[in-house]
């Protein structure tokens, strides 16, 4: 019996690329499911429309998924279950073979900002269009039969679309995905864990609760600053570290740690898929 994994779509993006990855890694019969955004994907997984959401949180070129760290601060239902990293590699894709009649060029914000050299030196005077998604730019471009999208080979063979050029991000290029359920185990152990915590706005606290982990020889592989929503100035902190909370010396950071923060919350404790 399969299961269903939503993913950020449509078909022909890299996060369906890191589902199907998952699925195999996993050993899992699935049937994916595209969303539109990755709250669509969360959203799915929260009402138990689908058992997993594939959603990238992280690039080697341009950071964090801010929709996706909302979907970490705000859900209450769902952790972390596994992470997996893959090779982004972008292609620019065109209806037609002819790079000198390109004026517009989709795709997603980050995509274009990854790309940002080659859009330089050889489409300097292209518009920039973003689109939710790479694979949403490929299909408008292939509909309207005119621009050029930056996207994958599979969403070039997709859509019927021309590759103009391969490889055209700035540099090495990898994206992090993450998997999103309701504390269904992924056959494979963990070795990393996620958690949010806030602290209070005053001289101290943030050292005091990163203390704890130092004390306790964690060694923390991410720490990143977002935004509450409730006032200027307040903030929260989104941190991965290497260990589970089975380990005895997470187990004494983490209590450490509650104690000074205001809020804690374990995001999950999760393996990461080779």
């Amino acid at each position: 019996m399969s299961i269903k994994i939503a993913y950020l779509g449509p078909a022909g993006t890299f996060s369906e690329e890191a589902a199907e990855c998952f699925a195999n890694k996993a050993s899992l019969e699935a049937e994916l499911e595209p969303c539109a955004t990755v709250a669509d994907c969360a959203g799915r997984a929260e009402d138990d429309a689908v058992k997993y959401a594939v959603v990238p949180l992280e690039n080697s070129l341009e950071g964090s998924v801010h929709a996706t760290l909302d979907v970490l601060m705000t859900s209450l239902e769902l952790s972390i279950q596994a992470e997996l990293v893959l090779d982004i590699e972008h292609n620019l894709l065109c209806p037609h073979k002819e790079m000198g009649q390109i004026s517009q060029v989709y795709s997603h914000p980050q995509a274009l900002a990854q790309c940002r050299d080659f859009l330089r030196q050889r489409l300097p005077q292209a518009r920039l269009v973003p689109a939710l998604s790479t694979a949403e730019a490929a299909a408008q471009v292939a509909r309207e039969q005119s621009g050029a999208a930056i996207a994958s080979k599979r969403a070039a063979k997709r859509y019927g679309l021309h590759i103009l050029a391969e490889n055209i991000q700035d540099s090495e290029n990898r994206t992090r995905f993450i998997v999103l359920g309701k504390e269904t185990p992924v056959p494979a152990l963990p070795q990393k864990a996620s958690l949010v915590f806030s602290v209070t706005n005053a001289a101290g606290s943030l050292f005091r609760v990163l203390q704890a982990f130092a004390d306790h020889g964690v060694n923390l592989t991410r720490i990143e600053s977002r935004p509450a929503r409730k006032q200027l100035g307040d903030y929260i902190f989104f941190v991965d570290l290497d260990g589970t909370p089975d380990d005895i010396n997470v187990k004494k950071a983490l209590r450490q740690a509650a104690k000074e923060a205001v809020v804690l919350k374990l995001l999950g404790s999760y393996p990461v898929l080779p």
